[in-house]
């Protein structure tokens, strides 16, 4: 096809051809004339050996494998020259190039040589143009000659005889353009579109770099964008670039087949064994007769990939209209086992070893209803430490008996029940405990990134041993709260956050006219950051701050078990597990009424698999119901390693207390899965 384009004494081209994806440059005739442009040459065959233009410009990467040497081998000494200074670019040109990769495959005779510098000129070509490039200089040269004369194989065949072949590349990529002119038409009609309020949000943008891949980027966002519009089967079968060389930019127009507004059809549902095909039905955010958008479609597959009932969800929209426009959208699942078992382990020099077994079931009574059984047994040593009196052996070892039961969708869709009882005995530095933990509660998911949470907390137990007198000597107590919480979250894993945010909050009242044995109100929160300095979140900046208040009552009524403490794997590291906070008269911790603590690392992976995690802690807890930023806080530094899994970080921290007192551990070491927050 020959285009026409009056460039009123600016050079022009065309560089992406009509309606394909071949991109290529076309030379201009002259000045102040009409050129005429013909439709932009597609790179030519690679030969058998090497792979194409396109698997070396996205970066397919031969398999390694050795290869035969050529029959009748011509070695050659390649000089490759790329004009400006710019190593990024002449690292690309080369990686394209197959004078450059192959140099050590020498190729098969004189013949095989000049083929093989032929087919680099539209490599290179392609590539620059690919890059943004769209007036370069190239000139090749074998033993002198440009390859596509009619002598360069018999110039090359008199070279060998003396050598390696002397094979010259030298370009001058010119400057890189920018886009200019950005515009949506009609496939169809040519009639101008209403462009996207704004290009940016689709990768493109006039005055940034005009490279190829940003192009294509571009296409499929706008149809992504149409899409949302309600045209499901939209696509941009091509586009017109023209490079204007007077002012080195491209002019992109966009040509759209939007087809008609469509809207969604009826739900099928396949692949369900043990849970309910209604489960998947009512969890659908549309309506058979709503307008189509992917985005719904993209929220339902977000929101079945929180129950880990399923192995595998694919949502798939039919790929032609119904009756009436519908476009009908199947669900095809398939189930994970319905039981699992597991064990866990973690270990501190502050907070002592743990070891945990459990056993679940994924989908108990048809509707994706999880149930966890958990069983713990941990234990510590705190016979030297001058804390509690000396104890037994048997004294030091604390359990944990607890199960987990949710129910989803049990108020609409995005409510669940979630119960959890345990019984448990508990030994810690300052107190020890034995009884009943009960909670219940529902959850609600608003959003993907926001939930929230209302129920009932009890707690029946008998304080065994504590250092604050009022509460030695199997002394009893009740709490019981109604807990108001939310959370956001948007990070990119639960295990190793990478970007995003991290929010919690929780209000929660205790009231004696509910059989509490003290009126107060907890309140407590934190915030966690992540952010990558690389695309590749090979470097992350982490950081987190919490803070936690008692508001309502003495410090002598609290009990001590909801005191707040600082100091262990979860709160300053390099300090023993609840070892800071206000002290009694003979300096023993006995425990605070608010709570500060803080923690940055920097998270680097020097391998896909090892990383390394230098970090910094502070915190302390205080005996009013309100940090004392006046009181000394405790800091700590230390270094981790990480080994990274597919189920996560395994960490190993190792700290130091900055400004330790008497009593305080020389280090701490810590060692679990997933990272510190």
């Amino acid at each position: 096809m020959v285009r026409r384009v009056h460039d009123r004494g600016a050079r022009v081209s065309q560089i992406l051809r009509r309606g394909g994806a071949a991109i290529g440059v076309v030379t201009a005739l002259g000045l102040g004339a009409p050129l005429a442009f013909a439709q932009a040459a597609p790179v030519q065959a690679a030969p058998a050996e090497e792979p194409s233009f396109w698997e070396r410009l996205f970066g397919r990467r031969t398999n390694g494998e050795e290869t035969l040497p050529a029959p009748d081998a011509t070695p050659y000494d390649l000089t490759f020259e790329v004009a400006g200074g710019d190593r990024d670019l002449a690292r690309k040109l080369e990686d394209v190039s197959n004078l450059a990769r192959l140099r050590k495959d020498a190729p098969s005779g004189g013949a095989g040589l000049v083929r093989r510098a032929l087919a680099d000129r539209d490599r290179l070509y392609g590539a620059l143009s690919a890059l943004g490039y769209y007036e370069p200089a190239m000139a090749i040269a074998v033993a002198g000659i440009d390859p596509a004369s009619g002598a360069a194989i018999a110039r090359a065949e008199a070279a060998r005889r003396k050598g390696p072949v002397p094979v010259r590349v030298s370009i001058t990529p010119g400057a890189q353009f920018t886009f200019g002119r950005l515009a949506v038409v009609d496939a169809r009609t040519g009639k101008p579109l209403p462009p996207p309020e704004d290009w940016k949000r689709l990768g493109i943008a006039p005055g940034a770099p005009a490279l190829s891949a940003t192009v294509f980027a571009a296409e499929k966002a706008l149809v992504d964008l149409w899409r949302t519009r309600g045209h499901a089967f939209a696509a941009v079968p091509g586009r017109d670039a023209v490079a204007d060389h007077a002012t080195k930019t491209l002019d992109v127009t966009f040509r759209i087949a939007p087809g008609r507004e469509a809207r969604f059809g009826a739900v099928g549902v396949s692949g369900t064994e043990r849970l309910r095909p209604e489960f998947l039905a009512e969890r659908v955010p549309w309506k058979p007769g709503d307008v189509f958008s992917p985005e719904p479609i993209a929220r339902l597959r977000r929101d079945l990939q929180k129950y880990d009932v399923f192995e595998s969800i694919r949502l798939r929209e039919d790929d032609r209209f119904k009756e009436r426009g519908e476009v009908p959208v199947d669900i095809e699942v398939k189930e994970r086992p319905p039981r699992f078992v597991g064990f866990g382990a973690r270990y501190s020099t502050t907070d002592g070893p743990a070891v945990n077994a459990y056993w679940g079931h994924r989908n108990l009574f048809g509707g994706a209803e999880r149930l966890r059984l958990d069983a713990q047994v941990s234990g510590t040593d705190i016979s030297g430490r001058n804390q509690l009196k000396k104890l037994d052996t048997l004294d030091q070892v604390g359990y944990r008996l607890g199960a987990t039961f949710v129910k989803p969708g049990i108020i609409g869709p995005g409510t669940d029940l979630v119960v959890q009882p345990a019984f448990l005995r508990e030994i810690t530095e300052t107190y020890s405990r034995q009884g009943f933990l009960g909670a219940a509660g529902l959850k609600h998911r608003f959003d993907e990134h926001l939930a929230g949470e209302i129920g009932i907390d009890h707690e029946r137990a008998r304080i065994l041993r504590a250092l604050d007198t009022n509460y030695q000597g199997g002394r009893w107590y009740t709490l019981v709260g109604l807990p108001v919480a939310l959370t956001y979250d948007t990070t990119d894993s639960q295990l190793d956050p990478t970007r995003g945010i991290r929010a919690s909050a929780t209000v929660e009242p205790f009231l004696t006219a509910l059989g509490s044995s003290l009126d107060m109100t907890l309140v407590k929160g934190s915030v966690s950051a992540y952010l990558p300095f690389d695309d590749e979140a090979r470097y992350v900046l982490a950081g987190r701050l919490a803070m936690g208040s008692l508001i309502g009552a003495d410090l002598a009524d609290i009990p001590p078990p909801r005191r707040f403490f600082a100091g262990g794997g979860g709160s300053v590291r390099g300090y023993g597990y609840q070892s800071l906070g206000p002290r009694d008269a003979s300096g023993h911790v006995i425990g605070g009424r608010s709570l500060l603590a803080a923690s940055a690392e920097l998270r680097v992976k020097v391998t896909d698999t090892i990383g390394v995690v230098p970090f910094f802690d502070a915190g302390n807890a205080f005996a009013e119901s309100y940090p004392d930023f006046k009181s000394d806080l405790r800091y700590a530094a230390g270094i981790g390693l990480r080994y990274y899994t597919a189920i996560g970080p395994i960490r190993l921290d190792l700290a130091r207390g900055l400004n330790r007192e008497k009593g305080d551990p020389s280090f701490g070491l810590y060692i679990s899965l997933g990272q510190a927050f």
